[in-house]
């Protein structure tokens, strides 16, 4: 017999997956964590290859950089008068980025990392658990950069990605121990093109646009014993980025930067969901904001290469409180960076720490089992190493 409870499921659960800035992960170099993410004007590294493609130009030498952003993420939600914590689990995400310059203005990259992801696990035994017990996105992108020096001051760029996309969601079903996932993959394309000015030494400026990635994720539902393996697929995306930012260097070590993106929610409508249990499509309505990042960020390097940072980031709430269910959690949060390091002749690492907070009521969702307040206090690592070759 085929389990009807299906399309209910992801009515409820999809809209809280993984669509919102919470699990956008803009931190993919420590040195630019360390300034809250203010490094697009900058981007004087192999990791330009992320943040813009652009500032590869700069580079006189090859490059390579590998790191790792390891993050544990504090959830706390009380509903209907019950506390529950989230399992608090060590999540990680490694980069990997190289640049080489080809001649005086022509310069090619290429990237390995994950710019979006995590997950979030409430377990099965919350007194919300028919809204989520867990929502969970590996993600994997693999991009080809070039960069072209127009003049000495002005430079372009522009990047292909593949990216990987695998999906897990999970729901209880009302009766105790009993529940339904979701699990399925798929591979999309995005592309970015960008710029960056730098007019004096003092001042730069860049520019950044990334198309969305759309997936068709394939795989099946399980359940505990109602119904198992039925092949299903669901839509799926990311979306468009804008990132924008200036870069101003008072004096020698100094370099002060702000950056503003945006992320394009807004194009996140309707999603179709198929599972041979229903025998067809069924649509999944999603009504995101599009939102905002607002990142400011300050470095100083010493004459003995020694680099010391600090910054701060605003991600801006993108999931109204009529869409709000616990998979993600998402609310106005606060980012505070602080970074250390060193710069040798050919090498240089740095380390980087992030205190990210949140409190958030909703009491206006649609599914009122939803309806509590939302606490989230996250920490994390990351590391970064660069090697000229």
């Amino acid at each position: 017999m085929k389990f009807r409870a299906f399309p209910c499921l992801f009515l409820s659960v999809a809209p809280c997956t993984v669509m919102a800035a919470g699990y956008y992960l803009p931190n993919q170099d420590a040195f630019a964590t360390a300034r809250g993410n203010a490094f697009v004007a900058t981007a004087d590294s192999a990791a330009a290859v992320y943040y813009n493609p652009a500032g590869m130009t700069q580079l006189d030498h090859a490059q390579a950089q590998a790191g790792v952003y390891a993050i544990v993420l504090g959830n706390e939600a009380n509903v209907a008068g019950e506390s529950t914590d989230a399992k608090n689990e060590l999540q990680a995400a490694p980069q990997i980025f190289y640049a080489q310059p080809y001649n005086d203005k022509l310069s090619f990259g290429f990237g390995l990392n994950s710019p979006f992801g995590l997950g979030t696990e409430w377990g099965r035994d919350t007194n919300f658990s028919t809204v989520v017990t867990e929502a969970r996105l590996l993600y994997a992108s693999g991009t080809s950069a070039v960069a072209y020096k127009v003049t000495n001051e002005l430079s372009i760029g522009a990047s292909v990605s593949v990216n990987y996309a695998d999906l897990t969601l999970e729901q209880g079903l009302g009766v105790p121990g009993s529940y339904l996932k979701f699990n399925g993959d798929d591979i999309g394309f995005s592309g970015t093109i960008s710029t960056r000015w730098q007019p004096c030494e003092q001042h730069a400026f860049g520019l950044i646009y990334s198309t969305e990635s759309s997936f068709d994720l394939s795989g099946k539902t399980t359940s505990n014993g109602l119904a198992d393996d039925n092949s299903a697929s669901m839509d799926f995306m990311t979306p468009a980025r804008v990132a924008g930012g200036y870069s101003y260097r008072p004096a020698p070590g100094w370099n002060i930067e702000a950056n503003v993106e945006w992320l394009n929610w807004d194009s996140l409508n309707t999603l179709n969901l198929k599972s041979s249990s229903v025998g067809g499509s069924i649509p999944v309505k999603f009504d995101w904001e599009s939102s905002f990042i607002y990142e400011l960020g300050a470095s100083y390097t010493t004459e003995g290469g020694y680099i010391f940072a600090a910054g701060y980031d605003f991600n801006q709430n993108s999931q109204p409180d009529e869409d709000f269910t616990p998979g993600v959690s998402d609310a106005d949060r606060h980012w505070f960076n602080l970074g250390f390091g060193r710069k040798m002749e050919r090498a240089s690492w740095m380390l980087a720490y992030q205190f990210g907070y949140s409190n958030r009521t909703v009491d206006g969702a649609t599914n009122p089992l939803a309806n509590g307040k939302y606490e989230s206090r996250h920490n994390a690592l990351i590391f970064s190493w660069q090697q000229g070759f």
